[in-house]
């Protein structure tokens, strides 16, 4: 876990600083799950990035957002930029990570905390979402006991049928998340499916849209160095390396 007063380093700019100041002031709020680049004796390399995936433990409510995702990059000139996203689930959490040039396979491990796919079948629907997430918009969500419901709309042509994404993330600590599912035509059928949950929930429209980062997330990416490793069994088309454990903010 990086030590969030960064002695020697500055803030590049306001939003940086505000951040890193949240951080100092709530750190018994955040469970540290993922750290892709932890600190070494030496310090962190200037040019390197380190990503982040935590629980906030104060998440209460109907709409609350248990998972914060936190970019932290190192700059050549002495000075650092650390970008935060507060998200519904970690799934999200994770593809906004992936968007910024973390590495796919440091989110699909299951490794046996709260920050993890729990099941094969979890880590398959995640690393879905994690390619296809540019397709998405976020337009509501819910917390019910135990459960997380996001509904996200498809902004391609690929979901012109059932253009609204439903997907369920429950959360055991101790295990993992469970992640499903399904595309609804409208926003009303959704909801209906939450309330009644009589059938399976419908297939999700494929795509065979290309993923564009930004040249910020492409040059982070070239600066990841973990090794790519296969999964067994059902596979999940991302290398997965061996993620950090999960470890209390301090």
């Amino acid at each position: 876990m990086p030590d969030f007063s960064l002695p020697e380093w500055q803030p590049a700019d306001s939003a940086s600083a505000h951040a890193q100041q949240h951080f100092l002031e709530s750190e018994e709020v955040y469970d540290l799950l993922i750290e892709t680049d932890p600190e070494d004796l030496d310090g962190h390399e200037p040019g390197s990035d380190n990503f982040l995936l935590f629980e906030n433990l104060d998440a209460y409510g109907d709409t609350a957002n248990r998972a914060l995702a936190a970019h932290l990059h190192y700059g050549t000139d002495g000075t650092f930029t650390l970008a935060t996203r507060p998200t519904p689930t970690f799934a999200i959490a994770a593809a906004w990570l992936v968007a910024r040039g973390a590495d796919p396979g440091a989110f699909l491990h299951r490794a046996g905390h709260g920050g993890a796919p729990v099941d094969e079948r979890s880590a398959a629907v995640a690393a879905r979402f994690i390619t296809d997430h540019a397709r998405y918009e976020q337009v509501e969500h819910g917390v019910e006991p135990g459960e997380t419901w996001v509904m996200l709309r498809d902004t391609t042509s690929a979901g012109a049928a059932r253009p609204f994404l439903l997907q369920l993330e429950t959360h055991d600590p101790e295990r993992g998340y469970t992640l499903r599912e399904g595309g609804f035509a409208s926003p009303q059928e959704v909801q209906q499916w939450l309330e009644t949950r009589r059938t399976a929930l419908p297939p999700v429209a494929q795509s065979e849209v290309t993923v564009v980062y930004s040249p910020q997330a492409l040059a982070a990416r070239a600066r990841t160095t973990a090794p790519a490793k296969s999964t067994a069994a059902e596979a999940v088309p991302v290398p997965v390396p061996v993620p950090a454990g999960r470890r209390a903010v301090r």
